[in-house]
């Protein structure tokens, strides 16, 4: 098929995962591989095929008595979740998995071990919790980033004799409209923003004290951040779609300027793309 891009290294497979908890504040990390800062901790040993990521968007679709179908939909709310079964039984997973609670000592009035009591949260008490999924398939390495969840169901647990008895860890996302509720760092080449390309500029010259309106057309241009024109950046870039933007051509001396396009995944230039008279 033209225009068909087949990859199979696209493919991931989680060959190894694991999920990290830590109080809500606790320093990022700020790639994908570099070691969990102070602070955080893994829950350890959890099932092969529990481990879950949603995200779950709400949705309302407005009817009209003219179409058959909806005339518009419109996003009311954003939600995702963590699930994942956790086998190992520590009092930092029965924390995490009852959304908090208090652990004290207890020693038996008759001598011998320490014992330990857990006290789940009373109504009121549960505590949000930061979170981070970890993924690895061969040299790709991902990292789901959750400044705040909180576990939001309650806690059933099988206690056969046939099998582990597992912790259900189900944490709901939390966030708020001034920060991201949850983000993704990969080190996985895939991710790399394309580089735009410049087809034409309209128009090709303007004066030397600027203020002409340029219209650029090219492919990726979506992600571009500025546009200089020789070496100072033009003004009030419009960014109409991935084929199309505006900008405002600064001041500069007669003659030929490189126009170039900012962008994350690399730089375009148009040698000798406007005049100036």
């Amino acid at each position: 098929m033209a225009g068909e891009t087949t990859n199979n290294n696209e493919i991931l497979i989680p060959q190894l995962s694991r999920v990290w908890l830590a109080p809500v504040g606790t320093p990022a990390p700020e790639d994908a591989t570099s070691p969990m800062p102070e602070g955080w901790f893994t829950v350890g040993l959890f099932t092969e095929d529990s481990l879950k990521f949603n995200a779950e968007p709400n949705f309302e679709q407005v009817r009209s008595a003219q179409s058959y179908y909806p005339t518009r939909t419109f996003q009311t709310q954003d939600a995702a979740t963590i699930e994942v079964d956790l086998q190992q039984w520590s009092g930092r997973n029965f924390k995490a998995v009852y959304g908090g609670g208090s652990i004290t000592v207890v020693t038996p009035s008759g001598g011998g071990p320490k014992h330990f009591k857990f006290a789940p949260p009373r109504v009121g008490g549960r505590t949000e919790i930061a979170a981070v999924i970890e993924v690895i398939d061969g040299g790709k390495h991902y990292r789901y980033m959750v400044p705040r969840t909180m576990q939001m169901e309650g806690v059933s647990k099988d206690l056969a004799k046939t099998k582990e008895s597992v912790l259900p860890l189900r944490l709901a996302v939390q966030g708020g409209d001034d920060t991201d509720a949850w983000y993704v760092i990969t080190d996985d080449p895939a991710f790399q923003p394309p580089v735009p390309t410049i087809t034409a500029i309209s128009p090709t010259n303007g004066p030397a004290a600027g203020g002409t309106t340029v219209t650029i057309t090219g492919a990726d241009l979506s992600g571009v951040t500025a546009v200089n024109f020789g070496t100072k950046p033009g003004t009030g870039l419009v960014v109409q779609n991935d084929t199309e933007l505006s900008v405002i051509s600064p001041s500069g001396s007669a003659g030929a300027v490189d126009v170039v396009v900012v962008a994350a995944g690399g730089d375009a230039t148009k040698t000798d793309g406007f005049t100036y008279a």
